[in-house]
């Protein structure tokens, strides 16, 4: 299934069953073989997430299962010994986006446990992005507790999903975060 959208769900019994029913008025939706993580694939990212603070506002009962929200700009397959450079060419027009600031990337894998070290693939993601950002003449710094900017990566399995969170999109839609 292609997928825009990663859902995570609040741990408890009858929880993924319940929000999946409640997120399938936005687009399709389902689980993953992933404890707790569920995919999407909707129409327009930012009226899902409009919609979803909306309902949390209004206290819907589904939106304390809710846990994160990753809207999804970009997917790839990948192996292990991929990750690492399809994850640069995915970040790399993150860029472009990215004024002088701060930012931070973040890996947050499922699956390849003991095979794949994220904060290896978080650092040479990262310098990539500093290089680009040097040559457009950008000046960008690490931040992990307030950045400008998380790129945040997101696998599950052989596949990963790309974002870049803003700090307005993070402030302005509190359950769209990084781990």
């Amino acid at each position: 299934m292609e997928w825009n959208v990663l859902v995570t769900v609040r741990p408890g019994a009858g929880h993924e069953r319940q929000l999946l029913g409640a997120l399938a008025q936005f687009g399709r939706f389902r689980a993953t073989a992933f404890r707790d993580v569920c995919i999407g694939k909707v129409e327009d990212v930012g009226k899902v997430l409009q919609a979803i603070r909306l309902a949390a506002e209004a206290k819907k009962p589904w939106t304390v299962r809710l846990g994160r929200v990753i809207p999804v700009e970009t997917t790839f397959s990948f192996s292990v010994e991929t990750l690492g450079e399809s994850l640069k060419r995915a970040a790399a027009p993150f860029v472009e986006r990215m004024t002088s600031g701060s930012f931070h990337v973040r890996l947050e894998r499922r699956g390849f446990e003991g095979r794949i070290r994220s904060q290896v693939v978080e650092q040479e993601v990262a310098g990539h992005l500093f290089e680009i950002a040097t040559r457009q003449g950008k000046t960008l710094r690490t931040d992990f507790d307030d950045p400008d900017y998380i790129v945040v990566a997101e696998t599950l399995g052989e596949e990963c999903g790309v974002a870049l969170l803003t700090r307005d999109i993070r402030s302005r839609y509190p359950f769209v975060q990084s781990r």
